[in-house]
């Protein structure tokens, strides 16, 4: 019955707005230029915010200038400003973005983009080591909440997420050279730089930095308190459980370059990213030195060419990330199963670990993909493209080793063939093809639509439509609607991960699937000034979930969501800028085999955020950011309180000296420490995880 009635609200609201009176005749060459660039939101109209409110998509566009006058610090703070976004984390620090509240506890529910190259790593589906992006590094931020954002290839099950940088260089809006260095809470630095080289025909981007910190965290209880390591009747480690700093500490260096040269071009960038083992993988505070690794490269190769009516876009890459960990995995004087012994004779024996059990772990994966996209604008009212993607993902590399099994002795041994964490042998092949059309009905009405069909060598996703409509009943007047359908593929620590006590995988379990229904109104009342209202319903299928008492990842849960967005651009007066947002999304989620229904788990059902930024002159400016996020229910059978809301608030200074151009921005983060809680799974940290309080940074930025 929903889906029937969501069809025919938007079936009614389409012909509502298709009678509505025509576009007023000054404003047809703006509309042209709209319906010329439809296919790509991210293009120069982007950066001029002239088409933003009519690209066929729920978009918010941040530029990074504006962002630094804010403070922001990195991709992260950055997406905490954007309507419906929350965030949350797990036992390894993974931090990853919650779109509209849809399922909390995985991750690949969005997809990131740095200058349109897809970085999600292979292990997690995950991008939490993007996160720390610096965004002195970053030109423009376009964010598209829905799964309709791209045909092209990439499913995006919830939104996607597009980091430009500065080696985007158009006519009047060229890119500089620039010098960033930063230092503020916890000993963070960072240092790094922005280097363009242009010829006739080549225009080369060179960027890097490197970033530290030294954060410490409070937590605990751990996981030990809540018997996550115990086994009743078998043994019982509760006793060795610990509170105290977990370390969060992070260490990266990127460099990216990028190079365009006639009809050919090349992207690539090396991430080295190391942080702290946080809250320990397996649920027991880790020492102070134990790291987890995440590093991400890859090399993409394009051709794109126009000729006469047809337009061509080749692209071929090679993508590597890793999991990497080395960590105490457990206290002193723990007790386990002698698992070494379980496999191989079917006994149950107890080994003491008197010095704790220690592990390293490395999982590295490769990911090979070619695409070929062809453009065709003969057809009068009519853009269709069409093409496919091939991608291969394998497991290249996979080490296993543990304190011995057998004597409980500290000292490591290689388990990689007889115990391995994770499938040595793992690969998914996917080939996914595309059709789109653009259809220009008039000046005042036009309609994307197509479909993704894909299949891979485990469960098929099948055929994915969307059809998105705007209608422009005036320059200050847009209304959209759209229906989308997309999938997310289980990550591989999903499928492959084997002989652990947290976590499960299965080759099995289905893709997640959603089927989204969005409304849109957009009221313009300038170029610089807008409100826009969005109704969302999304119908989620085959949520894939484990727990700590049951650790096999499994398709638990249909989900239900439907919410609302308000986003406001504007001023107060010639010399401000102001921005303002408020989401609300509820729903309810069906337990598969039970037919059991509960509100939506961890998630806030209001969020209010915005920014203030006033120009008190030429060279001063001052800025301030409010958030607030409303309180989250709990897990079906966790007894604990909600987890508390929390309003914090940022304030900066900004000084820009245009005689020799450098700018110097302090800010001031959670100005009131407010304690801020990001959920934690049941029967793991019982007081959840606690993030920092309050903050300062010191960013000096030159340009050249």
């Amino acid at each position: 019955m929903k889906r029937k009635f969501f069809w025919n609200f938007l079936a009614i609201s389409s012909l509502l707005v298709m009678n509505f009176t025509s576009l007023n005749a000054q404003n047809n060459d703006i509309l042209d230029s709209i319906s010329k660039d439809m296919n790509r939101f991210n293009s120069v109209a982007t950066i001029t915010k002239q088409n933003e409110n009519y690209q066929p998509y729920i978009i918010s566009v941040f530029k990074g200038t504006q962002l630094e006058k804010l403070g922001i610090s990195n991709l992260k703070e950055a997406l905490l400003l954007v309507p419906g976004i929350d965030i949350t984390t797990d036992n390894f620090n993974n931090q990853t973005p919650i779109f509209r509240g849809s399922n909390s506890l995985a991750y690949g529910q969005t997809k990131i983009f740095i200058d349109d190259v897809l970085v999600n790593n292979l292990f997690f589906d995950a991008y939490s080591e993007y996160l720390g992006f610096p965004i002195e590094m970053i030109k423009r931020i376009e964010v598209v909440r829905g799964p309709g954002s791209k045909t092209n290839g990439v499913n995006a099950y919830a939104g996607s997420i597009n980091i430009i940088t500065y080696a985007e260089d158009f006519k009047d809006f060229e890119s500089k050279d620039r010098f960033i260095f930063k230092y503020g809470s916890y000993d963070y630095r960072m240092g790094g730089f922005i280097k363009k080289f242009k010829t006739e025909n080549l225009n080369a981007t060179v960027d890097f930095y490197y970033q530290e910190d030294n954060k410490k965290l409070y937590a605990g209880p751990d996981g030990f308190s809540q018997g996550s390591m115990s086994i009743p009747g078998l043994y019982d480690n509760t006793g060795l459980s610990k509170t105290g700093d977990a370390p969060v500490w992070t260490k990266d260096y990127s460099l990216g370059l990028n190079l365009k040269y006639k009809d050919f071009s090349l992207k690539g960038r090396v991430l080295d990213h190391t942080q702290g083992s946080a809250y320990g993988i397996n649920l027991a505070l880790p020492q102070d030195k134990d790291r987890l690794k995440l590093p991400s490269s890859y090399l993409e190769l394009g051709y794109d060419k126009t000729i006469n009516d047809f337009y061509v876009d080749i692209k071929a890459g090679i993508k590597y990330d890793s999991f990497n960990s080395k960590s105490k995995l457990g206290a002193d004087g723990e007790k386990f199963m002698d698992y070494y012994q379980y496999n191989l004779d079917g006994t149950i024996e107890n080994v003491t670990f008197n010095n704790g059990i220690y592990g390293e772990h490395l999982a590295k994966q490769r990911t090979l993909y070619q695409s070929t996209y062809l453009t065709y604008t003969g057809l009068e009212q009519h853009i269709i493209t069409t093409g496919y993607r091939l991608i291969r993902e394998e497991t290249v590399d996979m080490v296993s080793k543990l304190s011995n099994w057998d004597t409980g002795d500290a000292l490591l041994v290689d388990y990689t063939e007889t115990f391995p964490f994770f499938d040595k042998n793992a690969k998914r092949d996917i080939q996914i093809f595309s059709l789109q059309d653009e259809f220009q009905y008039n000046n005042s009405l036009s309609f994307i639509y197509g479909f993704n069909y894909e299949q891979t060598s485990y469960k098929n996703a099948g055929i994915e439509p969307r059809i998105s409509m705007v209608y422009q009943h005036d320059s200050k007047n847009i209304f959209k609607g759209i229906y989308s359908r997309s999938h997310r593929n289980p990550s591989w620590q999903e499928m492959f991960t084997a002989n652990n006590s947290a976590r499960v995988g299965s080759t099995s379990i289905e893709p997640e699937k959603v089927d989204a229904f969005e409304l849109a109104y957009i009221k313009k009342f300038s170029n610089e000034s807008s409100l826009q209202a969005n109704l969302f319903y999304l119908q989620n299928k085959n949520q894939i979930y484990n727990s700590a008492t049951d650790p096999l990842y499994r398709n638990v849960l249909d989900t239900d969501i439907h919410g609302l967005e308000l986003e406001y651009t504007g001023h107060i007066t010639s010399s401000d800028k102001l921005y303002l947002n408020y989401s609300y999304v509820t729903g309810t989620s069906n337990i598969k085999d039970t037919r059991a229904h509960t509100n939506l788990s961890n998630v806030a059902h209001h969020l209010a955020k915005g920014y203030y930024i006033y120009d008190i002159n030429d060279t001063l400016s001052i800025g301030g950011i409010a958030k607030y996020v409303s309180s989250k229910d709990r897990i079906t059978g966790d007894r604990r309180e909600k987890v508390p809301s929390y309003t914090t608030f940022d304030t900066t200074l900004n000084y820009k000296n245009y005689k020799n151009n450098y700018n110097v921005t302090l800010s001031i983060k959670n100005i009131f420490n407010e304690k801020v809680i990001y959920p934690s799974a049941p029967n793991t940290y019982t007081e959840d995880y606690e993030q920092e309080g309050r903050t300062v940074l010191l960013t000096i930025r030159k340009e050249f």
